[in-house]
């Protein structure tokens, strides 16, 4: 395969990867992180055109160039997994301005012998950048994790022929053949464009997927750091011999076909109404936790007929209908509550019996509650 070869085939992929993120990723799914990850992509297909004119325009200057913001949408890939996980500062002006540095560079040390090291600086910075991508990828909740191993995997792999690249600028250089001008890399332009092909598919499938699972941050009305508070009431409650604490596990009932019938947009919709809900529901002493848009936890300090009363008023109003409702059918919920002394206060013990009743519920057909039960 020529290297014409390969770069058509990289502008053919390149374009449908951006129109499948925009398309199915961002418009449906609007939000900071898919901005990101569409620009990237829409950079990533800058590149490649560029590339196709540069060789109908014998251009050494804009061959060169154009590597730079295919390296920049590898970069981009990081900063919306930041912005995904809601970390501040995200590092988007940071990142454009060193790759665009990078870029003007490249070109203009196209026809000097200064270009190879320059070319093996951007693509290490690249890496760095994968490897900082990494780092956020392997921090995803497990089902989000098991479907960024196509990422996370093309992200290693790209730090590993950064390496390749490095060593062979050593070698070279060891040997007295450092300079290199851009003509004298054409070969390595063949497997870099490989491998970016590679790169977008397996970057399109993790990010596509995370953009419809919704953003990683936690809402921002829910109370921080539950663990530590939920721990420290828990404790509290056994030193008092308090046996009126309960954890509920509460989730929406069919998520996942909720999404596939509704666009992006109504199933916020429907998330905010189902969290809304919640929070009107429960009392002002109660510590709620946003799992997920679909999931949140409970810490309540009720009696047990209480409790059953919050619960009961709760399903009552999640199911019922409005006018004004984000989807035309009947919502409902799961609920599985575990009270605090038959766990003995113990908050990852409550976590785990209150999921197992909520999923049991749910596998009973959901809009309904179900009480943990401990083993003797």
């Amino acid at each position: 395969m020529t290297q014409v070869d390969v770069t058509i085939a990289l502008v053919a992929i390149a374009t449908a990867c951006t129109i499948m993120m925009i398309g199915l990723g961002f418009l449906p799914f609007p939000g900071r992180a898919a901005a990101i990850w569409s620009s990237g992509f829409a950079l990533a297909m800058l590149s490649c055109y560029l590339l196709v004119v540069a060789d109908q325009l014998d251009s050494s200057f804009l061959r060169a160039a154009a590597h730079g913001p295919i390296l920049c949408a590898s970069a981009f890939v990081w900063v919306g997994l930041r912005a995904r996980r809601g970390r501040e500062p995200i590092m988007l002006i940071p990142t454009i301005t060193v790759f665009s540095v990078l870029t003007v560079a490249l070109g203009l040390t196209a026809e000097t012998d200064v270009y190879g090291l320059v070319f093996r600086v951007a693509f290490a910075v690249g890496a760095v950048v994968s490897g900082l991508a990494v780092s956020e990828l392997v921090r995803l909740r497990r089902p989000e994790l098991e479907m960024s191993l196509p990422l996370l995997v093309a992200s290693v792999g790209f730090v590993g022929l950064a390496l390749l690249v490095g060593i062979d600028g050593i070698i070279r250089w060891v040997n007295g053949q450092g300079g290199q001008t851009e003509a004298d890399m054409s070969g390595l332009y063949a497997l870099n464009e490989l491998v970016a092909l590679l790169y977008l598919v397996c970057a399109l499938v993790t990010l596509l997927y995370l953009v419809r699972r919704g953003s990683q941050s936690a809402d921002p009305q829910q109370t921080p750091d539950f663990s530590t508070i939920a721990r420290d009431r828990l404790a509290r409650a056994r030193a008092a011999d308090d046996h009126w604490w309960s954890l509920l596990d509460i989730r929406l009932d069919d998520p996942g076909e909720l999404l596939e019938a509704s666009s992006g947009r109504v199933f916020q919709r429907v998330t905010t109404r189902f969290a809304n809900d919640i929070r009107d529901v429960m009392p002002p002493e109660a510590d709620l936790h946003a799992v997920s848009r679909t999931q949140v936890l409970v810490l309540l300090p009720r009696p047990d007929t209480a409790v059953r009363g919050l619960m009961s008023q709760l399903l009552e109003r999640i199911g019922t209908f409005t006018d004004q409702q984000a989807v035309p059918v009947r919502l409902s919920a799961s609920i599985g509550v575990a009270a605090a002394p038959l766990a003995d206060w113990d908050l990852d013990r409550l976590r785990a019996a209150a999921s197992e009743a909520a999923a049991h519920a749910q596998v009973s057909g959901g809009d309904r509650w179900e009480r943990a039960v401990f083993a003797p």
